[in-house]
């Protein structure tokens, strides 16, 4: 049954059709990370209602190897609390990440950060 299923099919011009194809020419498979702390993206979340201490926005750090999640709420998001941030959550508890992924926004472009 299943074989005349298949060449019904394989013989419908309807089907041949509207079939799923991949219209992209197939390419080898890339590796884009290799190993833990290799690249960590950063951002910051819209604010959210305040919280203790005027905590209103999130801030958050993803590992791209292991989807590891380190999440702060904070005040303010300025260079200074980011570059705490990242000393406290990541450098101090996993060592500096070869490459750190942002926004580009004004926080991120201080001269500690890109140090």
């Amino acid at each position: 049954m299943k074989q005349d299923a298949i060449r019904l099919v394989s013989k419908c011009k309807r089907c041949q059709k509207h079939s799923s194809l991949i219209h992209q020419p197939a390419e080898p498979l890339t590796t884009m990370l290799s190993l833990p702390l290799y690249a960590m993206g950063h951002r910051h979340r819209r604010p959210f209602p305040s919280g203790a201490g005027q905590r209103k926005f999130l801030f958050v750090a993803v590992d791209y190897f292991t989807k590891w999640v380190e999440a702060e709420p904070l005040a303010r998001i300025t260079e200074g609390e980011v570059m705490k941030f990242i000393w406290k959550n990541i450098i101090c508890r996993f060592g500096i990440p070869r490459e750190i992924i942002s926004n580009n926004g004004r926080q991120f472009q201080g001269r500690k950060i890109q140090e």
